[in-house]
């Protein structure tokens, strides 16, 4: 953003020379620099459900005189703490004077088929150093069940049964979840 600088004199010596009345200049320094914008981009796009890691950058189109604070949210098919760390979805500091910030997170091994599931993050909030966010920023992670989904078969006890049934006749049908 634009600056201003406002000069006055404030001691006159030397010559007999004097001051005529309060005496100042108010300058503007034009910034000439377009204020900094936030982009967010991923390492991965998939990651191993048994312990799959990723970064998570936010990067700034010109460096700024402050710290630029970038909240994430998460969102998608996954649940955060169950099936991913938090900390792909935790605030990014940009520090002042850098381009860059990032945020690291693993998948989370739970033992359960739930197949391919899905970690959107985006920006929720940019604040400090005049930032913004360059439109509507998101980055998706798909996290890879490491499980194969699970099958059922269907066993008999007996492959007939005569008639009439009778309370001495039985079948066993069994379902088992392989």
């Amino acid at each position: 953003s634009n600056e201003t600088a406002i000069i006055s004199i404030t001691n006159v010596a030397g010559g007999n020379a004097l001051e005529s009345g309060d005496q100042s200049v108010t300058l503007t320094i034009t910034d000439n620099e377009t204020a900094p914008t936030v982009t967010l981009t991923s390492n991965v796009t998939t990651v191993a459900e048994n312990g799959g890691a990723g970064t998570v950058t936010a990067t700034l189109s010109v460096a700024t005189y402050a710290d630029v604070t970038v909240e994430l949210g998460g969102a998608g098919t996954a649940t955060s703490g169950t099936d991913y760390t938090s900390d792909y979805t935790s605030a990014i500091t940009i520090s002042a004077g850098s381009l860059t910030g990032t945020a690291s997170g693993a998948s989370i091994a739970d033992d359960i088929y739930e197949g391919n599931e899905t970690v959107i993050v985006s920006i929720s909030n940019v604040s400090g150093g005049g930032a913004t966010e360059s439109g509507d920023q998101s980055v998706t992670i798909t996290i890879t069940d490491s499980l194969a989904a699970p099958t059922v078969t269907l066993t008999s006890s007996a492959a007939s049964i005569a008639e009439p049934v009778s309370s001495s006749s039985s079948l066993t049908l069994t379902a088992t979840l392989n």
